[in-house]
């Protein structure tokens, strides 16, 4: 089975993006709408047109996930992903003039985001930050094995990882039966915003008041642009992949479409077993 990975950009006016809505929300209507649990007792709730599609990139989302015609053909949706394209961009414009105005931020930044050994051991846990904006946490020997772990996910990159000597988090079982993240350590959320959102955390720290509260209207639209910002800045600088060392690791990377590590990770394991099977006549390797 292949996977075929596209890439659409839509291009719409506002009337054009009300009618997407309108169209995406009719269609979940009459395809049957979804439903989430309501307390503990098992019950469960129509979710509403309007909370499952909120805007035009959720509708658009829906309505590509839900095409006929791909289904006769019997190609299947796995995963679908979209965002405002034409206001990011422009301030991942503002961003990138901020990084040549001030080289010795990102100076600093790539050193400390260069990757290590990928076979060696660190601290034994990783943030992963996604070009997106994302991020994830996950425990690991060494980075290779995160990259392994990390691709169940998406193809993540030695650059995009940071080891984390500390990591605490503590989560709540909310009353529709979800589990939520309640907070962070002190220690862990001062090195996810410092090694993440860079840029947003030194907004927040110049405009928040003592008592946490936002000081004024300004000040939300510089957050909101601080966010966009973080969204946006590592798009166009993405490390490229790390091509695998030996050709079975080559050929196994295109056709995982996995990256380097990943892929030199698997023909180890594959080589590790085949020495160390035996066949029940001579004892040698299968």
């Amino acid at each position: 089975m292949k996977t075929i990975k596209i890439e659409i950009e839509l291009a719409v006016t506002d009337e054009a993006e009300k009618r997407l809505v309108e169209v995406a929300r009719k269609h979940y209507c009459e395809a049957g709408q979804a439903r989430a649990p309501v307390g503990k007792g098992g019950r469960l709730r129509k979710i509403p047109p309007a909370e499952f599609i909120p805007n035009a990139v959720a509708a658009a989302m829906d309505l590509v996930e839900s095409n006929v015609l791909l289904e006769e053909a019997g190609v299947g949706v796995t995963g679908v992903s979209g965002c405002e394209l034409a206001k990011e961009a422009v301030l991942h414009q503002q961003v990138l003039g901020a990084e040549a105005a001030n080289p010795t931020r990102a100076k600093n930044r790539s050193e400390e985001s260069r990757a290590a050994d990928l076979d060696e051991f660190e601290t034994g846990v990783y943030l992963c930050r996604w070009p997106n904006g994302d991020f994830s946490l996950v425990t690991a020997n060494t980075r290779r094995e995160a990259l392994v772990e990390l691709d169940e996910w998406a193809d993540a990159h030695p650059p995009q990882l940071f080891p984390l000597e500390f990591c605490m988090l503590d989560f709540t079982l909310n009353d529709e039966g979800t589990i939520e993240l309640k907070q962070f350590g002190e220690d862990t959320k001062e090195r996810v915003w410092t090694l993440s959102y860079p840029e947003l955390h030194a907004v927040l720290t110049r405009v928040m008041t003592e008592d946490d509260t936002e000081a004024h209207t300004e000040a939300r639209d510089e957050i909101r642009t601080a966010v966009h910002r973080e969204r946006a800045r590592l798009w166009t600088n993405q490390p490229k992949s790390a091509e695998a060392e030996t050709e079975i690791g080559k050929t196994l990377q295109k056709q995982l479409r996995a990256s380097g590590p990943v892929a030199d990770h698997y023909v180890r394991d594959m080589a590790d077993r085949v020495l160390n099977s035996t066949n029940d006549k001579g004892g040698k390797p299968n």
